[in-house]
């Protein structure tokens, strides 16, 4: 494996560097490029277009950018960032300096026991405003400010989590560096004639990336080689074999893994690429045979043994050893090795030879001991003894040296070897038992992701094979590695794929999953704590910046707390009350950004993206609310309209300003409003309808005053539901439940019918059907029943009282489905429209849930919380269009 951990480590360094990565720039090199100052001698390049918009982007949607957090300086980054976009948020100048400006991002080695990154780039204002306000951000002072602007290399520390950092600022460029001594490569570089876009290797690789991605990575192999002697022991790193030269890859950023895909250049021929040119492509996929315990796993497409056995330069001619034809010259099709860190057994490691006549092959290998060999029997598979010592290691090299004097049976068309009888048992079980990785969905998730045919496929379970990456390590490295153990707990595969491509070049595929062991099994997509009390459905709302969807909830002490789509909570608020209604969402500045507007009975809200309140908010009410706000936008124009009624019988309006509206003449009913009022227009005119506590329907225009006059009474203390317009106003339909809970639906002309009896725990509407009338939900004890007129569309029961509501949603176009709280059990689940169970349900959970995209991956989320206040996201749903 050694060969391979060369390959994670490479990733682990692209993966911590490139959360901000957007399309590849081919820009040639000029006096205020960023690519001027990149030292020649760097191992990683990466360019980062709009690096700040990308950053928010990332950081919402990534599971891994959430996982790295765990990591103190990432943490730090993360928080440099976050007020960075906040600041530019206020501050039109900052933000104008910094939009859609390029980062580069170079990693190098500065000493022997030092991995260094330079950043830099060209602001479109480089000094003023935009300066002052970056260097508040760092944590500069004034001094420092003037040094920096007199040519110095200042030293800032924004964050304690994070090293001391050089800054300059050089003809147009900020240079950001983690040391002096990066710095100065930097300063070299840009006294230099020469620099990387000289490089014709390099300029090629660059050539190569394809479009649609969404970065591009360049890694110098040899040098990011040397990067690991930071880490690991010099025999370790020298035992590596890998080409030199560019590997140029397209990066694809997904909320739960790293995908990244390009070509490996090397400057001179290696027997790597030597050997995938010479052989075919293939599944290489052996997970039949391989148990899933295993944790690690490297397979190869040989159709050609002797060939190969050449390219690998290992054994000179094919006869050049003895044994060589009778122990691989059978081989056609996957050969490969796996290997399981057991903290009882220790590792556990198989050798895998595919064959297309298994016949050939086992009297080959029993050839090796002139027939004499010695056998043993278990669960009818006939194991045998090879006693050559280390005829493997010979043959193939180290990575086979565990394998002294193996024992080996044929299962199916594949001969496996184990360094002991008792591995091989291990593998029998498996195959015969159908307990190998072919069964494991953990890993069979991760195959899906992959491509289906390579030359070599190298994988790992990071989480299960932690233990097994800290071979070779420093001693005092192992300490620190050992420290984040539950950050590797929390991902999944890892892969590199290799195959042939011209000219001496390969194909390369890197992917990096989020996957953690204690949450795949009952498909969790991440999970939070909030203080306990949480009752209210989860809000579902969108993040102006990238489009991705957040979760809003409020405790048990009023307090909201706002999660992002990975579930990392991005501000708290306390509210004086609990929240009545709906949560809308506003632009007030007309400008793409996004507020929340809500109420309490106390104050109506408005609270920006960052958690802070907008001027004039929060508006304390001259008394109570009686019922949530109405936000209207009566012309689509964003002149919003917030209408609270209180408790003195007044309708009140207010403005986004937080002032009450000039001209709105402030209605007043004799009994207060217990619903939401609702506009609707009709042939150019707009209509505020709301009902009083005595069931009469009012009927209003903008400024407040009556428009027209209905005889349809709710009844005394009725809950309006929703008002559908007509042709005309008075053909327009109320949906209401009386005091009792009964369901009824009324025309504006004062006729009024009966949907659902009082004979129920809760009774609500489902969707509008074709004939123009609702489906009828109601909710008796521990059954659920939907019906259509007469009709039964069906009847369920669950066995245990059910929480009296339901939420429907629309998973498919036109479809409802059904969802329900079971609370003696701490369930939720959905039903569909003939009564079954989704597949995957019933999920933990003690309220009302919501369900949406939270990470556009085309996957729904379903989002509730646990009794213990665990806001949970399971990723159980299948794409669809829920409302």
């Amino acid at each position: 494996m050694r060969r391979a951990l060369s390959i994670l480590l490479l990733l682990v360094i692209v993966a911590a560097t490139a959360w901000t990565l957007l399309n590849w720039n081919r820009k040639s090199i000029t006096a205020s490029d960023p690519w001027s100052a990149i030292p020649n001698r760097s191992a990683v390049v990466i360019e980062i277009p709009d690096a700040w918009t990308a950053w928010d982007k990332f950081t919402h949607t990534s599971q891994l950018w959430a996982t790295a957090e765990a990591i103190p300086s990432a943490a730090a980054l993360g928080r440099l960032m976050a007020r960075t976009m906040e600041r530019a948020e206020n501050d039109a100048a900052l933000r104008t300096a910094l939009n859609e400006v390029s980062v580069l991002v170079a990693v190098m080695r500065t000493s022997s026991a030092s991995v260094d990154l330079l950043f830099t780039c060209v602001p479109h204002s480089a000094n003023g405003v935009p300066l002052q306000a970056f260097a508040e951000l760092l944590k500069a002072d004034d001094a420092i400010l003037a040094a920096l602007q007199r040519g110095e290399t200042v030293q800032v520390r924004p964050d304690t989590a994070l090293p001391a950092l050089s800054w300059r600022l050089d003809g147009g460029l900020w240079l950001l560096a983690t040391s002096p001594a990066m710095m100065d490569e930097a300063q070299l570089q840009l006294k230099s004639a020469t620099g990387l876009a000289q490089d014709s290797l390099l300029t090629e690789a660059r050539r190569s990336s394809g479009g649609g991605s969404d970065a591009h990575v360049l890694v110098h192999v040899e040098r990011a080689k040397a990067l690991l002697h930071r880490w690991w022991t010099p025999a370790t790193i020298d035992a590596l074999d890998l080409p030199s030269g560019w590997a140029a890859l397209d990066l694809r950023a997904r909320p739960d893994a790293f995908l990244l895909s390009g070509l490996l250049f090397p400057d001179t021929p290696h027997r790597t690429t030597i050997a995938l040119g010479h052989q075919a492509q293939g599944r290489n996929d052996l997970a039949r045979w391989i148990p899933a315990k295993a944790d690690a796993w490297d397979v190869q497409h040989v159709d050609d043994p002797e060939v190969f056995l050449r390219d690998l330069g290992l054994v000179g001619e094919p006869d050049s050893i003895p044994f060589a034809a009778d122990l691989f010259h059978w081989v056609n099709g996957s050969i490969g090795r796996a290997i399981a860190i057991d903290s009882v057994q220790g590792a556990q490691q198989w050798a895998y030879f595919q064959t297309d006549d298994t016949e050939n092959a086992t009297n080959r290998l029993n050839a090796l001991c002139g027939g004499n060999c010695d056998t043993a029997t278990y669960r009818s598979i006939r194991l045998t003894h090879l006693t050559i010592p280390h005829a493997h290691l010979r043959l193939l090299g180290s990575n086979y040296s565990a394998f002294e004097q193996p024992w080996w049976c044929v299962l199916g068309d594949v001969v496996t070897f184990s360094p002991t009888q008792q591995e091989l048992f291990t593998v029998v079980d498996a195959w015969t038992d159908g307990r190998t990785l072919a069964e494991d969905r953990r890993t069979t998730l991760w195959t899906d992701r992959m491509a289906s045919q390579a030359g070599r496929t190298l994988r790992w379970d990071v989480a299960r094979h932690a233990g097994g990456f800290t071979n070779g390590l420093k001693a005092e490295e192992r300490t620190a590695f050992n420290t984040y153990g539950s950050l590797l707990a929390r991902l999944g595969g890892l892969s590199v794929q290799l195959s042939p491509a011209q000219h001496g070049r390969a194909h390369i595929a890197i992917g990096l999953q989020h996957a953690p062991l204690e949450e795949r099994a009952s498909g969790v997509h991440w999970s939070t704590a909030v203080p306990t009390g949480v009752t209210r459905k989860p809000d579902i709302l969108r993040n102006h910046t990238n489009g991705t969807r957040e979760v809003l909830v409020q405790d048990g002490a009023h307090r909201i707390h706002l999660l992002g789509s990975t579930g990392k909570e991005l501000w708290g608020y306390a509210l004086d009350g609990p929240i009545m209604g709906e949560v809308h969402q506003v632009d007030r500045y007309r400008n793409g950004k996004l507020q929340l507007v809500l109420n309490t009975a106390g104050r109506v809200y408005l609270i920006d993206r960052n958690g802070k309140d907008v001027g004039g908010f929060p508006v304390r009410l001259p008394s109570a609310a009686t019922a949530p706000i109405a936000v209207f936008d009566y012309d689509a124009e964003r002149d919003y309209r917030i209408v609270v009624p209180v408790t003195d019988g007044r309708l009140l309006n207010y403005g986004m300003e937080g002032t009450l509206v000039t001209g709105w003449e402030t209605p007043r009913v004799t009994s207060p409003v217990k619903s939401s009022a609702f506009h609707i227009r009709i042939k150019n005119k707009d209509f505020i309808v709301l009902a009083d506590a005595t069931g009469k329907v009012h009927l209003l225009d903008r400024r407040g005053s009556e428009r027209e006059r209905t005889e349809l009474s709710l009844g005394t203390g009725a809950t309006v539901l929703s008002v559908q317009p007509g042709l005309d106003v008075m053909n327009s339909r109320i949906l209401w439940t009386d005091s009792a809970g009964t369901l009824m639906s009324g025309n504006l002309n004062g006729r009024a019918n009966t949907l659902s009896s009082v004979n129920n725990n809760w009774n609500g509407p489902g969707l509008l059907a074709n004939d123009g009338h609702y489906d009828r939900v109601r909710i008796a004890m521990d059954t659920l029943a939907v019906s259509h007129g007469d009709r039964v569309v069906f009847s369920r029961t669950f066995g245990a009282v059910l929480a009296p509501i339901v939420n429907v949603y629309q998973l498919e176009t036109g479809v409802a489905t059904y969802g329900v709280v079971i609370p003696e059990r701490e369930q939720v689940t959905l039903i569909d429209a003939s009564g079954r169970e989704l597949e995957g349900l019933p999920l933990q959970g003690a309220t009302p849930f919501s369900i949406a995209d939270l990470d556009l991956d085309g996957t729904l989320e379903l989002i509730t919380v646990t009794t213990r206040g665990e806001v949970i996201a399971y990723h159980a749903l299948a794409p669809s269009n829920a409302r």
